[in-house]
């Protein structure tokens, strides 16, 4: 895991004011390290990432896979956050739009659009800047409720 190291620990520090460093899913930990606004309203989530060699394809970009990746956890966690029950990812659909490069800081912004009692509606911007990088939307099938 990369970032700067609080007192010798092994927690990153974001590089963005307002955003936080929240271990989940040891895969999500692993190609990290993925860093969650501290303010959101429920059914909204922003995660933060600042792009590295890790996270590229060959020709320097971010790869599209972990684009996804990003996505899909800021759309769960969205889920999760309004209806406070676990969740699983039904289906799953990407469009990019313009290349994210190594060194950028990523907002990936997922918000629940809806639900009925099995399955969660989710969106997400991916976001660098101002600028809309990639779009995301989800069916999340909703299991028990959340710990």
């Amino acid at each position: 895991m990369s970032g700067n190291d609080v007192s010798g620990s092994d927690v990153p520090v974001p590089p963005v004011a307002g955003f936080t460093y929240q271990p989940r899913a040891p895969y999500v930990n692993h190609v990290g390290p993925l860093f969650q606004a501290e303010h959101d309203e429920a059914g909204e989530v922003t995660l933060g990432l600042t792009v590295e060699l890790v996270h590229t394809n060959t020709m320097g970009f971010m790869h599209g896979g972990m684009i996804a990746t990003i996505c899909d956890s800021a759309m769960a966690r969205a889920a999760v956050s309004k209806l406070q029950r676990r969740t699983v990812t039904l289906r799953m659909a990407m469009e990019y739009f313009d290349p994210v490069k190594k060194g950028d800081w990523l907002v990936a912004r997922g918000r629940l659009v809806g639900h009925d009692a099995d399955v969660a509606q989710t969106e997400c911007l991916i976001m660098v800047g101002d600028d809309v990088r990639a779009r995301g939307t989800g069916l999340f099938r909703l299991l028990r409720p959340a710990k």
